[in-house]
């Protein structure tokens, strides 16, 4: 499983992992690639937090402040300012990696899925250039912004982050990795379930080809356990 993400990673300018928010799977898995990918010319982690809150949380990992509103307390969570996040971010910028923060700030007007996901798409490629030309880059995001080739049906959720970032950049090499669980929990707003994905007694992790999300190739991963935050929730 290991080294097919590797050789996908090493057809990629930029590799995208596309998940559900709210597990400790992912940045597990993430985590798990940065030193091979470091050695390929990887150098910037990009995340789906908010670009506002990037330069405090640049200081948060050295210690000198106290981590963005993104982690803290809030009546509605949707999974990405978990603890194992954060101590993801904390390791990859002691292994030297750039952070990046690519989801617009709260505050800018959003008409539409797309105008988002265009300003991330921006953000990204903005941030990219300023503080890791010349690098590749590792992004993760939910799997919905993940995605590089249109649905087959109409949806709302259309053009993507992904999408975006290559038709703006289509000398860029984009790939995206869409994670499936099939079981566990995740946490979005509290506690929830996967399902079983058809295969209840599905084992090892395995890369898969892309089903239905539009995603260059699946990561089957059998169960996750949900993420847990910084004030013990």
């Amino acid at each position: 499983m290991k080294s097919g993400l590797l050789d996908l990673a090493g057809n990629s300018d930029l590799l995208i992992i596309g998940e559900v928010h709210g597990t400790q799977e992912v940045p597990r898995v993430v985590l798990g690639l940065l030193t091979d990918l470091a050695a390929t010319g990887y150098g910037a982690l990009a995340m789906e937090m908010p670009e506002s809150e990037r330069g405090q949380l640049l200081q948060c990992l050295t210690g000198e402040v106290a981590p963005p509103p993104l982690f803290g307390h809030s009546d509605f969570r949707d999974g990405r300012g978990n603890a194992q996040a954060l101590s993801l971010l904390v390791q990859a910028a002691q292994m030297g990696w750039q952070i990046l923060c690519f989801d617009v700030a709260p505050t800018t007007p959003i008409f539409a899925w797309a105008d988002r996901d265009r300003g991330m798409s921006e953000n990204l490629l903005g941030q990219w250039e300023k503080d890791c030309p010349g690098r590749k880059v590792l992004a993760v995001c939910g799997n919905f912004h993940s995605r590089l080739v249109p649905p087959t049906e109409h949806t709302e959720f259309w053009p993507s982050f992904a999408y975006s970032v290559q038709q703006a950049r289509p000398n860029l090499a984009v790939n995206s990795v869409n994670v499936v669980f099939h079981g566990g929990e995740f946490y979005n707003g509290e506690v929830r379930a996967f399902g079983n994905g058809g295969e209840p007694n599905f084992g090892d992790p395995e890369l898969r080809p892309a089903n239905r999300l539009g995603h260059t190739i699946d990561l089957h991963l059998p169960h996750a356990t949900a993420a847990t935050f910084l004030d013990g929730v």
